[in-house]
């Protein structure tokens, strides 16, 4: 038999594969749209942050996060799989973090975690920023001067 007599059939069961949609969202999951988040620190944009948005609502489940590309660009996604997030109010926190760099072979027993925004936007009870998600929602956040402000100490392991 020809060995290229299967690459077809393979490439048919790939494709139907691929239609078949194994990502199905909860059935009770909410309707989401499209948030798009830009960071800024002192007007420059800020990569590599997390944001997430928090629900003044203890019960609420369909909690949205994303990182922020080299643009300070963070497209929201619920469940970190579900691109959009749900029309709602949120308090919006940006976390940057950095770990105290040492030598391997030395390793100290704590390093010390620092935070690169001020502490403030880390918490969702202390963030200052706050969203209105209502149909495709585009919101840019400057979070001014970043600095190391040490948040805590851990284990070097």
């Amino acid at each position: 038999m020809n060995k290229y007599f299967f690459f077809p059939i393979i490439g048919f069961v790939i494709t139907i594969a691929g239609c078949v949609n194994n990502d199905s969202r909860p059935a009770d999951m909410p309707k989401l749209v499209s948030c798009t988040v830009t960071i800024l620190s002192e007007g420059q944009p800020l990569p590599n942050v997390e944001v997430d948005f928090h629900s003044a609502d203890p019960n609420f489940k369909w909690q949205a996060g994303a990182t922020t590309d080299a643009n300070g660009v963070a497209k929201m996604v619920t469940y970190s799989r579900y691109f959009g997030a749900v029309e709602g109010e949120y308090a919006v926190t940006v976390t940057k973090l950095e770990r105290e760099t040492f030598d391997p072979e030395h390793p100290p027993k704590l390093v010390k975690v620092f935070t690169l925004t001020d502490p403030q936007y880390i918490d969702p009870k202390t963030t200052p920023l706050k969203i209105k998600v209502s149909g495709k929602t585009v919101q840019s956040f400057d979070v001014g001067k970043t600095g190391k402000t040490v948040l805590r100490q851990e284990d070097a392991q």
